[in-house]
């Protein structure tokens, strides 16, 4: 009789952190850009929305929030986007392509502008 080769389990969930890099621009004024790069999820939602809540700390009028760079938008980070709503900005969310058609399904480019570029989104006012 053979023996199988035990392999080892791996703990349930994530076994690595997710990647997330976000990142703040002030292209003028009291216009603020975050643009935000990888995947962006329940492992890295929370880091978006501290983010945020530190940018809007320092008091901008308008918030770009670039997501052009995300290559993955799961509901929790989905969840976090829409909450900005409530501080107290105006808020515009650059979302080309698919991460487009994500708000249009959830029906929530009925409540933020999205925009397909940063050039757009600040052009817009």
């Amino acid at each position: 009789m053979s023996r199988v080769p035990r392999v080892p389990e791996e703990p349930a969930g994530l076994t690595t952190p997710t990647p997330l890099r976000v990142s703040a621009r002030w292209p003028g004024g009291d216009v603020a850009v975050l643009a935000v790069e990888g995947e962006l999820d329940l492992a890295t939602a929370d880091r978006l929305g501290a983010a945020f809540r530190r940018l809007v700390a320092r008091r901008p009028r308008v918030v770009v929030v670039d997501l052009s760079g995300v290559a993955f938008l799961g509901s929790s980070g989905l969840a976090v986007v829409a909450s900005a709503l409530t501080a107290g900005v105006e808020l515009r969310i650059v979302a080309p392509g698919s991460l487009g058609r994500i708000f249009a399904l959830t029906a929530l480019d009925k409540v933020l502008d999205v925009y397909d570029s940063v050039e757009e989104a600040l052009a817009a006012g």
